[in-house]
């Protein structure tokens, strides 16, 4: 199986939909071996800032001389992102050995989602590398996640609690709160950052309900005080840095190694500056908007914003902490057949101007001698990140389905 082939499989599993549970991912490991599920790992969850947490802690465990996996999701321009060890992604020839496997050793003919075999290949990638820590960023929620098929963490951290696929998670955040401390174990350390009290009371009593220990919180059992310099913008991301600090503690790091990690580490997509002119920021939903609003770059009213967002995400939520500003925004679609047309989203952001595309939109604020803010979707950023610094993309974009998607967990196991 070529690398082309393997991602075209991906998408065509798309049709599968979202299937929160366990099942299918059991099996997908029991056939694969040797696979990682019972090694030391780190698991992340959280609405906003898992992937920069689990990428922080990644660094650190690096730094400290131990050999790492990382898997993360969504990408932003290559399936290969999501699979790294020691920080290098996974070839394209050995992601799609692994993916051949997968669906040769499938009985039903492959299945399974494209989250479960995205995740069973990082399984398989992290034994076959014989790695000592995989760093684990939980896909959606946590409970029912793909990647909550480990038994015991070294550490589980929750980020944040949010509003975000609430058709999927619950329309709350005491609702959502109680999906993501699915991931907390019996006996294994609990970390979390809230601000809403609601929700830090459902992670604090669920820890308490399954036995983790310690159980402990930002702000009241640890803060961002005394963090060493930081490679990622944004006072979003102390608190992200103080949570990976903490669990690097927990996992025997030295503060040269943490310091090493979080000064160090290479996280795309966030607050990242790609020219003098351009600034792209991951944030695609309400939470990740009010923090971009909050890292805003200085000399705000020089600055463009370039939004474009996916349609099943709350558009008006994402485009209220963000038009304030500045007074200039320019609209468009990401590259996904979910986005939101920007004649559509245009409403929501009155005088703004419309491109057809990123690449018009960069072009349109060039001309008028405007710096532009990129944000709105993952995708966005990504197409930011190849037209802007010439990054190379997969030929086929092998994207998650929608959250929410060919229906919810089976009878005993719902949300």
């Amino acid at each position: 199986m070529t690398y082309e082939e393997m991602l075209r499989r991906l998408v065509g599993l798309r049709r599968f939909g979202m299937r929160p549970g366990l099942d299918g991912i059991r099996e997908l490991l029991e056939r694969l071996q040797p696979a990682f599920a019972g090694g030391t790992v780190v698991h992340v969850g959280g609405t906003n800032g898992k992937g920069s947490t689990a990428a922080m802690i990644e660094a650190g465990l690096r730094a400290d001389g131990r050999r790492t996996g990382l898997y993360t999701s969504p990408h932003l321009l290559r399936f290969t992102e999501r699979i790294r060890i020691d920080g290098v992604e996974i070839s394209r020839d050995g992601a799609a050995h692994i993916a051949e496997e997968i669906f040769a050793s499938s009985k039903d003919g492959g299945e399974h989602t494209f989250f479960e075999v995205a995740t069973a290949m990082a399984f398989a990638a992290f034994a076959r590398a014989s790695v000592d820590v995989a760093v684990l960023e939980v896909g959606l929620g946590g409970r029912l996640d793909a990647t909550n098929v480990v038994e015991r963490p070294a550490v589980a951290l929750v980020t944040s609690v949010g509003l975000d696929h609430v058709d999927v998670l619950g329309g709350t955040r005491a609702a959502i709160a109680r999906e993501k401390a699915g991931i907390w174990k019996r006996g294994c350390p609990a970390l979390f950052a809230c601000e809403d009290e609601e929700a830090a009371a459902v992670l604090q009593a669920e820890a308490e309900r399954v036995g983790a220990a310690p159980i402990e919180r930002f702000g009241r059992d640890f803060d961002d005080r005394g963090l060493p310099p930081l490679a990622l913008a944004g006072a979003h991301q102390r608190r992200n840095a103080a949570l990976a600090r903490r669990a690097l503690e927990r996992m025997g790091v030295g503060a040269a190694a943490i310091a090493a990690g979080l000064g160090g580490v290479k996280w795309p997509g966030r607050m990242e500056r790609l020219s003098p002119t351009v600034i792209v920021d991951a944030a695609h939903n309400e939470e990740g908007a009010r923090a971009l609003a909050a890292a805003w770059p200085d000399g705000e009213d020089e600055w463009t914003l370039v939004l474009g967002v996916v349609a099943d995400k709350d558009a008006r939520a994402i485009v209220q902490p963000l038009v304030g500003k500045t007074k200039r925004v320019i609209v468009t679609a990401p590259p996904s057949p979910r986005a939101l047309p920007a004649e559509e989203l245009a409403r929501l952001v009155p005088g703004a101007r419309v491109a057809k595309d990123l690449r018009e939109a960069l072009a349109m604020a060039e001309a008028a001698g405007e710096k532009v803010v990129v944000a709105g979707s993952i995708f966005l950023v990504g197409e930011a990140r190849r037209v802007v610094l010439g990054e190379e993309a997969d030929v086929v974009a092998a994207q998650d389905p929608p959250a929410g998607s060919a229906g919810r967990a089976e009878a005993g196991q719902k949300l």
